[in-house]
């Protein structure tokens, strides 16, 4: 099996980029997290700086973490889900479920250890670039040198390593227990849909419970970031779990709208939401995490500079290294988003072949695949952009005491306009080319 996995990287080498793709950013942002806090902890970091040194990465560390996990999980689940015919290839020469999912796991190893050695070497540089800005702008004494060690951002790459083989093997689970020749199965998808929703709820209530106990909180007390950041991760996290649920909303207003409207591409857009609706619902996965992300923080960060209009370099400092990170979540899950969305169209050559057999124009099909895009661009926006603005109302209540300055337009609308172009660029250049060549 570890040979045929090696082998196998040949016939589906733009899954494996994706993958290696998704591995080697969040093994960057992870590693120079971990990377600063092993400065925060050395010896030769001074008592007066260890509080920042540790404390920064800590919070910033933990939207990394559970982004990237997120992100992992649900990139894999997807180039998976393109390698049926190759699975079920394998089960009728006589490959046991095990078997199948013990290649998998060793394919998705394969490619994160490669990526590990760029990532780690990344993210120690970008721990010392964002080292390097802290100390010229005098947050902290010149004694306290970058000094990440080996243990943690080591640690911070297995973590992403781990992540990525376990993904691998709890995706392929589904996949390698069905029938090769499309006969029933059970598939316990009773349970898993209770499960996830139950995951979904503990994720939206903790998330919910983090943002609302800033309330009794001082407003300079660290805490107060340290809360409603992870908090504006957990609510996204646990509505882009929710993404069936989002998705079959959709597609009701989609429905009706068809019906009001006409035209062909919108109802072969409602046929196909209504008929597989785990076409598009990556799209919503990945694109509500975004918007909720990034408009959460971003209006979170726009809240504390007015608290701290006419500051000194330390918090002019501190929102220009926020702003960073947050930018280089954005560039993650925007990579992930388009690597989701490739990965979801190429799959649909088949499909897009046998409409064009039945009459359908090039013209329709981009249509339908735009429109089904739309949609679930419309329901991520304003799932994402709701989360962000609950969670950050309490944030905003504490620092300027005003509720309404977490509806300050800007942010939610440069996480939306992005999020917006990013989807439908990519579906409509992808999706033009691959619907020709189909």
């Amino acid at each position: 099996m570890v040979t045929l996995a090696l082998r196998s990287f040949v016939h589906h080498r733009s899954a494996a980029l994706a993958t290696a793709l998704v591995s080697f950013v969040g093994m960057l942002l992870v590693t120079a997290m971990a990377a600063l806090l092993g400065t925060g902890l050395a010896p030769t970091t001074t008592a007066a700086d260890a509080p920042f040194l540790t404390q920064f990465p800590l919070i910033m560390g933990g939207w990394v973490v559970a982004i990237v996990l997120f992100a992992m999980v649900s990139t894999i689940g997807v180039t998976l889900a393109g390698r049926r015919g190759e699975l079920a290839g394998l089960q009728l020469v006589g490959a046991t479920p095990r078997q199948l999912q013990t290649m998998v796991a060793v394919e998705t190893f394969v490619l994160s250890a490669v990526a590990a050695v760029p990532g780690t070497a990344c993210g120690y540089l970008l721990g010392w670039l964002v080292m390097d800005r802290v100390h010229a702008a005098g947050l902290i004494d010149a004694v306290s040198e970058f000094a990440p060690g080996f243990a943690l951002p080591l640690l911070g790459a297995v973590v992403v390593l781990v992540a990525s083989v376990a993904a691998a093997w709890l995706g392929s689970r589904r996949l390698t227990a069905a029938s090769p020749v499309g006969a029933p199965v059970a598939t316990g998808r009773t349970s898993r849909g209770r499960g996830r929703r139950i995951g979904a709820a503990i994720a939206l209530v903790a998330g919910l419970g983090s943002a609302s106990s800033v309330v009794g909180l001082d407003a300079d007390n660290v805490a107060t970031t340290a809360m409603t950041g992870p908090a504006c991760v957990l609510v996204a996290v646990g509505l882009a779990v929710l993404a069936p649920e989002l998705l079959a909303v959709a597609t009701r207003v989609v429905r009706v709208v068809t019906r009001t409207t006409g035209g062909a591409a919108g109802h072969l857009a409602a046929i196909n939401m209504t008929a597989a609706p785990e076409r598009v619902r990556p799209v919503v996965t990945f694109l509500t995490l975004f918007v909720g992300v990034a408009a959460g923080t971003l209006s979170m960060q726009g809240i504390e500079n007015d608290y701290t209009a006419g500051g000194g370099s330390t918090d002019q400092v501190l929102a220009s290294i926020n702003y960073l990170v947050v930018v280089l979540i954005a560039i993650f899950m925007g990579i992930a988003l388009t690597n989701t969305l490739v990965a979801s169209i190429h799959q649909r050559r088949t499909e897009f072949a046998v409409m064009s057999l039945v009459g359908s124009t090039h013209t329709q099909t981009r249509g339908m695949l735009v429109g089904e895009v739309v949609a679930a661009t419309v329901t991520s926006v304003v799932a994402g952009g709701l989360g962000a603005v609950v969670c950050v109302i309490p944030f905003a209540v504490v620092k300027l005491g005003d509720p309404l300055m977490a509806l300050a337009p800007v942010p939610y609308l440069l996480a939306i306009v992005v999020g917006a172009a990013l989807a439908l660029g990519v579906t409509a250049l992808v999706g033009t080319r691959t619907i020709r060549t189909a």
